[in-house]
């Protein structure tokens, strides 16, 4: 008798609390090329949140945030992204934020 296997897989990149709901939440561990040496980012609905923290109490050094239908969202999240850490790490962080929201507005 064969054995069937159900595989589940789940995309959702949703982490809900009572108040709102994430939609994509990721920390870059980058060391001592960024402030406070982690650099976490969090996508809520429209709102960008970047945050660096502290590498090893996890307290926040820094945080900004942008709307992802702002003018020129791109140039300010490159800009304060650069001014956190170096103009590599700003890029890829950037390229993950671009593969999880769709931006209105360009350069």
């Amino acid at each position: 008798m064969p054995l069937e296997v159900t595989i589940q897989r789940h995309f959702s990149y949703k982490y809900c609390t009572k108040t709102e709901c994430t939609m994509a939440k990721k920390q870059f561990k980058i060391g001592e090329c960024a402030v406070g040496g982690i650099i976490a980012v969090e996508i809520t609905g429209k709102v960008i949140q970047i945050k660096a923290l502290d590498y090893y109490s996890k307290k926040e050094v820094s945080s900004g945030s942008a709307m992802s239908d702002e003018r020129n969202v791109q140039w300010k999240l490159d800009n304060y992204l650069n001014d956190l850490t170096t103009s590599y790490y700003a890029g890829k962080i950037l390229d993950w934020i671009k593969t999880k929201v769709k931006f209105d507005y360009t350069f």
